[in-house]
């Protein structure tokens, strides 16, 4: 079986380790499987830093490490190993913010250290590959930690309670569409009484131009009868041509404009639109 230089130089540094190992018989079954089972996951490790997944091939290596307790037995093993770890770290998380793997690969260095002070005691030094890696992951991971998050480029606004932002695509459109159509409404329907109104007034002065005989003479009185009615009659026209125009596209808008917004409401502002009324209309369910 084909092995890189750096598997068959931990083969060799671990066959030599086992050679100076102390005997101790009534352990020897026990601490003869956990060697196979990291010496199996070693070589999974190794297989997968080989192509290339550094990250799977620290934890693999960290997994294996785990069948080795920390005893003076295993001390030059599990370095070798984490000094690998440390390596495969680096490579897999280089220009990595990913916070979750950071602390991932920081925790599993750190938990090292930390079991191997207790085991020997500050006096016997940790590979300063080891370290190394550990510091610079733990400063990576604070930084990650700390940095703000990324603003979210679009004009909707959250709002005070933290809630969901309004989608950046209805958000600004919806407002002027319903803000545009109301006013459009409101001025069609001004322009609708209006014409009313002239209409109204309109008929009467009429009325009033048939009852004086105006038609045969329309002079003095009549004259300005004549006048106030065209007046009245222009009036009437713009009012209800410009008025339902207006009514008709600010119903629209308005419409368009409450439909595109995204809020789950139970009550909302209804356009309501008919030969003889036209304004808004509230709709609720209970």
């Amino acid at each position: 079986m084909f092995l890189s230089i750096r598997a068959r130089s931990f083969a060799a540094c671990l066959a030599t380790a086992s050679l100076f190992a102390p005997p101790v018989a009534a352990a020897a079954p026990v601490d003869a499987k956990a060697l196979a089972d990291f010496e199996a996951g070693f070589d999974a490790g190794q297989k997968k830093f080989d192509a290339g997944e550094h990250i799977d091939a620290a934890r693999t290596w960290v997994s294996a490490a785990n069948n080795l307790k920390e005893s003076a037995s295993n001390k030059d093993n599990r370095q070798a190993v984490y000094e690998y770890i440390a390596d495969a770290w680096t490579r897999g998380l280089a220009g990595s913010e990913d916070v979750a793997l950071l602390r991932e690969a920081e925790g599993s260095l750190s938990s090292y250290c930390e079991g191997f002070t207790i085991a020997y005691g500050t006096e016997t030094p940790i590979l300063p590959k080891i370290v190394e890696t550990r510091d610079e992951l733990r400063r990576r991971l604070k930084e990650a930690e700390t940095k703000p998050p990324p603003v979210v480029e679009g004009p909707g606004e959250a709002p005070p309670g933290g809630g969901p932002v309004e989608p950046s695509g209805d958000g600004p459109r919806w407002k002027g569409l319903a803000i545009g159509g109301g006013v459009a409404l409101g001025l069609g329907v001004g322009f609708v009484v209006m014409g009313a109104v002239g209409g109204v007034r309109g008929q009467k002065v009429e009325k009033d131009f048939l009852a004086m005989d105006c038609l045969d003479n329309p002079m003095g009185e009549c004259s300005d009868l004549e006048k106030t009615g065209k007046t009245m009659n222009a009036l009437a026209i713009s009012g209800g041509v410009v008025g339902g125009l207006l009514v008709v596209t600010g119903a629209v808008l308005l419409a368009i404009g409450l439909k595109r917004k995204a809020a789950a409401r139970k009550q909302a502002l209804v356009p309501m639109l008919s030969p003889t009324f036209a304004g808004l209309s509230l709709r609720g369910s209970f």
